[in-house]
């Protein structure tokens, strides 16, 4: 037989050959597609209907997905696939926790497939990042001509810090499927994004992306993303600008396309942008840290963290569901402290620090997972620890730090203690204990700028000046828009002006 390298035409060639093997109405066979994971179900309609939905789910957004999953499931209540994809585009995490607990609890009717994936849901519950890992080896054993299998495979040799083997299965999937774009886009980005970068073949494999699905928004945003981190600006404003010609109510193509003018200097323009983002989005809700960023880039920290706190105080009187609410109040809340810790504003820190606290305990029964739970949990030792070190008490700061080890000490992941060590970077620091700083310093993620940043000044304090100096100017153009680029930027870039 021919092989059908798309995967949606492979899912729509298995259709014509459909439920004709059921033994009877009532039981469902699965469907074994070329190139992904089987299905099942015995409704034609809710077949196609879920096959639309994932034509726009591999494209990358989940948000105009999700209602071909609910109509998949109301046509067969049974459709375990449905639930899967409708848990995977949850738009809060009490949306989430229904979802994927629905999805948990079909077990009973799921394909072999689908137990695997239920499995995998369940270790990530418990964070238990070796676990996905054999299952998900699993997974391409049992099935290796998935494309989607190989890619779900590299998600999780990237979340265990295995670069390569994840760039390796991304490969591998590509190769099983060249039209699969999930493994395409993802293998450009870890090259984008991931050490050892490759920005030439992120745009290799980001351009094929555009070939493959050239009406995808997503794809053109993607491809703008690359040009972005080589720093042709202009040339990434114009594919975020083509993203929105082909969707424009795609919030992302208008978020993006405010990062580009906010590292242009256009920050009327960027603020324009992010406020049509908003507008597209599905509450009304969003962009307003990327919104606040532009204030710090005009130096005006106490803007941002006032525009920030508006917004925090807007969102509570929307007419929305208090589930949706908290996820953007907490991202700006965790913004206007990374804010006051940066620059020294100990009152303000310590203000957000406790109004974290009731927006750290809503996420964790929302979500309702020991992992998530262990988490927050660790977050609020972490930022007392650095309000503490921020007001020149160690004694308590050090306390709280080691509070962050004990809580996720059952955790099985090994990025768990970064918080850790972000801490007690801050804190040695703040003693002047340059060497024991670095020592932390050397633990952090070298992809996270801001980590980086205090990777510099460790060492920078401690007498490696051309270490520091390198890591400085790695970091200077790095034009991804959160908050620790946004803290770091200018200053890394007079700095730099300065020793020319």
């Amino acid at each position: 037989m021919k092989q059908i390298t798309s995967p949606i035409a492979a899912i729509m060639a298995a259709i014509l050959m459909v439920l004709i093997a059921c033994e009877s109405p009532k039981k469902t066979e699965p469907l074994y597609p070329e190139n992904d994971l089987p299905i099942s179900s015995n409704s034609e309609e809710a077949i196609q209907e879920l096959v639309t939905g994932l034509a726009i789910y591999d494209q990358g957004n989940g948000q105009k997905a999700r209602p071909y999953f609910e109509k998949a499931l109301s046509l067969d209540p049974d459709f375990v696939s449905a639930q899967m994809y409708r848990a995977f585009t949850s738009n809060s995490a009490k949306d989430w926790s229904e979802n994927r607990d629905k999805f948990i609890a079909m077990r009973d009717k799921a394909n072999e497939a689908e137990k695997i994936m239920i499995d995998i849901t369940l270790a990530n519950m418990e964070d238990d990042d070796f676990k996905e890992l054999k299952l998900s080896e699993q997974l391409v054993e049992k099935y290796p001509n998935s494309a989607r299998a190989y890619d779900n495979l590299a998600g999780s040799y990237n979340s265990l810090n295995e670069t390569e083997k994840a760039r390796e299965q991304w490969a591998k999937a590509i190769e099983v499927n060249p039209e699969f774009s999930p493994a395409i886009s993802n293998l450009g980005a870890s090259y984008l994004f991931v050490s050892p970068k490759d920005f030439t073949k992120g745009q290799k494999y980001l351009a094929k992306a555009v070939e493959i699905v050239p009406e995808s928004s997503r794809a053109h945003i993607n491809l703008g993303d690359c040009y972005r981190a080589q720093n042709k600006l202009e040339k990434a404003l114009t594919s975020y600008v083509k993203a929105a010609e082909l969707d424009p109510e795609d919030q992302v193509a208008f978020s993006k396309a405010g990062h580009a003018n906010s590292f242009l200097g256009n920050y009327d323009a960027a603020r324009k942008n992010f406020q049509d983002a908003r507008a597209q989005s599905e509450f009304g809700m969003g962009s307003y840290d990327f919104e606040a960023y532009t204030y710090l880039y005009e130096g005006d920290y106490k803007k941002a963290l006032g525009f920030l706190q508006e917004a925090t105080k807007s969102i509570e009187g929307m007419d929305i569901p208090k589930s949706n609410k908290t996820g953007t109040q907490m991202n700006c809340v965790y913004d206007c402290a990374m804010i006051a810790m940066h620059h020294g504003d100990t009152e303000h820190l310590k203000e957000m620090v406790e109004m974290m606290r009731p927006l750290s305990d809503k996420i964790s029964n929302d979500v309702g997972s020991n992992a998530t739970t262990a988490y927050q949990k660790a977050n609020m030792h972490y930022w007392d620890a650095i309000a503490s070190a921020s007001a020149e008490n160690y004694e308590d700061a050090i306390t709280q730090a080691e509070m962050i080890k004990t809580t996720l000490e059952s955790m099985n992941d090994p990025n768990k203690l970064r918080p850790y060590h972000r801490a007690q970077t801050f804190i040695n620091y703040k003693q002047g204990n340059y060497e024991k700083a670095l020592e932390h310093a050397s633990e952090l993620d070298r992809d996270n700028v801001y980590d980086a940043y205090w990777m510099a000044y460790a060492n920078k304090m401690a007498g490696n000046t051309d270490k520091a100096m390198a890591i400085f100017e790695e970091i200077a153009d790095y034009n991804f828009n959160f908050v620790g680029y946004a803290l770091i930027r200018n200053e890394v870039k007079e700095m730099l002006a300065s020793t020319e």
